[in-house]
């Protein structure tokens, strides 16, 4: 395992771990003073209908991507130039911003909807938005999340099976939000 592959690994794990640890604590507490993701979207929703055709288009690239679609012919460089400490100053530096973001505004709002807007939009920003934009604009010491995923899937093959089952099972959720807490119609035979 290369150098780059190994930060690939580091920045994209962590990236994980910050949006998994609201992510659990809001579905698991009942009193977290921030909703889900999906609550938070799914509120978006009800303010702006078009959100939901948005989030369908962003999870559908996300998905395409993940899977390859659109590779380029060559690979990104598999190693890393020696001495970049920034990518870890940076994850750091990210983390407690949108720790102590949310921190503030949860003292500050009563709304927990707006909590949850500052913290998953500080996530979005600078966890998803500032890295893209690094990666397109200069040569990062670190690969994209999509290039880390294919690593990935070479070292355990099932990963891209799941990551795109998780990410269909994404879409459903957020397009039919709340699925799968929906009524269900079912109908008799004899209904029309």
């Amino acid at each position: 395992m290369t150098r780059f592959e190994r930060i690939g690994y580091f920045v994209w794990g962590t990236v994980a771990l910050v949006v998994a640890i609201p992510e659990l604590w809001a579905l698991i507490a009942n009193d977290a003073p921030w909703p889900t993701i999906s609550g938070t979207v799914g509120h978006l929703e009800d303010l702006w209908h078009p959100t939901a055709v948005i989030v369908v288009a962003v999870i559908v690239v996300a998905a395409a991507l993940a899977t390859g679609y659109g590779r380029p012919e060559t690979r990104a460089p598999t190693t890393a130039p020696t001495g970049e400490w920034w990518p870890f100053v940076y994850i750091g530096s990210a983390a407690a911003f949108v720790v102590g973001a949310g921190l503030l505004v949860s003292g500050l709002v009563d709304d927990r909807f707006v909590v949850g807007y500052v913290i998953y939009g500080l996530i979005g920003f600078f966890f998803f938005v500032i890295p893209a934009v690094f990666g397109w604009a200069f040569v990062v010491p670190f690969p994209s999340p999509f290039e880390t995923l294919r690593d990935l899937e070479r070292r355990v093959p099932v990963v891209a099976l799941v990551v795109l089952a998780g990410l269909v099972i994404l879409l459903i959720h957020l397009a039919l939000y709340p699925w799968p807490d929906v009524a269900h119609h079912n109908p008799a035979p004899a209904s029309p």
